[in-house]
């Protein structure tokens, strides 16, 4: 008997799990949630993530529902069943001459206007809360962030595999979607599913996966390399906040005690993200790059330019040692925004693209798009979410989404 349910998650990444899990919640016991993952749970870029939570971003939408997941990552154990360790050890911001200083004065108090406790500090300030460990030039500029939020991803993942768990979600591993008959029938390499409803949450994957639904969803992937330097406790304060330098481009979180875990932000010039999308186009492996092994290592050229940016920003740590890294990569859509709730084409599918932020909003993007399915919603919380919708997107050229997206290469995101 062909199995049927109220609705199909296909892609076991972060965001599948939480919409699977919010809607199970939600739904009386006879209607049933299943999820389906090509891998295993949390495979993909899930499993390669930074695990840092803040709220700070160019758009104050985005900045509101952070500021929402936030504290959903808190009390996860009200929204899922579950709780998770956590460490608030806030966010110092790095501004320079790169971006003009008046430029981040105005992207900040856009974002305290979303609600996001966000301040500027002198040098000084910024001094203490860092305890001397770092440089700080006279042309940087500061800003903290106290209620940034630091996880583990292995404490991620396994919160995710508990709660799919208790909350009766369905979970078919190593499923393959092979077609579609159409919105509500899949077919797989486990055989067909029936579905009311269908959810796209498989990420870099989405563009391949869509297409033969017919539809264009763009996706590009954009490389990140992460790198862990052992260095001496003593050199890091024991409360180092997490550092967004947009000075150096690099990201640093103190990991596992002497560990300095760094990797680089996203792109922001249209040019490079152009290029992104080109290369995804010529690119027959698409998404499955990430499992290549050959990932687990780091170019030496990308290792040298880290270890300078270390150097420059913690100089007692002298020369730092590699103690391993990987690539990994932000799935991106052009205007570096998600992608969220129901497909403008075809009823009863939904896209819940994280577009490279997909762990810090997983339990606010599930606990909006179980209620988009359940309720016909574009609203959440009083939020109108049309800016995320696959609608903005011209298909006949991909680059062309509406004004309200701005110039991002000087976004926070």
């Amino acid at each position: 008997m062909t199995p049927h349910y109220h609705t199909l998650v296909v892609g076991g990444g972060c965001l599948g799990a939480a919409t699977a899990i919010s809607l199970a919640r939600k739904l009386p016991p006879h209607q049933k949630v299943a999820l389906i993952e090509k891998a295993v749970l949390g495979a993909g870029v899930s499993s390669r993530h930074s695990a840092i939570v803040r709220s700070a971003n160019a758009s104050a939408t985005a900045a509101r529902l952070a500021r929402i997941s936030t504290g959903f990552w808190k009390n996860l154990a009200e929204l899922w069943g579950v709780s998770i360790p956590h460490e608030t050890p806030g966010a110092l911001w790095i501004g320079g001459a790169s971006s003009p200083a008046a430029l981040w004065f105005e992207r900040m108090q856009a974002v305290q206007q979303a609600g996001v406790t966000i301040h500027p500090l002198d040098r000084d300030d910024a001094a203490r809360l860092t305890a001397n460990a770092m440089r700080l030039d006279p042309d940087d500029l500061f800003f903290y962030e106290p209620d940034v939020l630091q996880l583990e991803a292995g404490d991620v993942l396994h919160a995710l595999q508990t709660a799919v768990s208790l909350n009766g979600v369905e979970v078919r591993e190593h499923t393959q979607v092979l077609g579609f008959d159409d919105v509500h029938t899949v077919r797989t390499n486990r055989g067909v599913f029936h579905c009311d409803h269908l959810v796209n949450a498989t990420g870099a994957w989405s563009p391949a996966l869509m297409a033969r639904l017919g539809r264009v969803v763009p996706i590009a992937m954009e490389p990140v390399y992460v790198a862990n330097w052992l260095v001496s406790a003593s050199d890091l304060p024991e409360n180092l906040p997490i550092i967004a330098d947009y000075v150096n481009r690099a990201y640093f979180r103190r990991w596992r005690g002497s560990i300095l875990h760094m990797h680089q932000p996203r792109q922001r010039d249209p040019e490079r993200i152009a290029e992104y999308f080109s290369r995804s186009v010529m690119n027959p492996a698409g998404a499955d790059v990430i499992y290549d092994a050959t990932n687990f290592r780091v170019p030496q050229q990308q290792l040298q330019d880290y270890a300078n940016r270390v150097t420059h920003r913690f100089p007692r740590v002298g020369s730092p040692l590699y103690a391993g890294g990987y690539v990994s990569v932000f799935d991106i859509t052009p205007d570096l925004r998600f992608i969220l709730g129901p497909d403008p084409v075809l009823p009863g599918l939904y896209h819940c693209l994280g577009g490279g932020q997909a762990l810090k909003y997983a339990p606010v993007f599930g606990d909006l798009l179980s209620d988009t399915i359940l309720h016909g919603t574009t609203t959440y919380q009083g939020l109108n979410l049309d800016e995320f919708s696959l609608a903005r997107f011209n298909p006949d050229h991909l680059f062309a989404a509406s004004p309200s997206a701005g110039d991002n290469r000087h976004d926070f995101l």
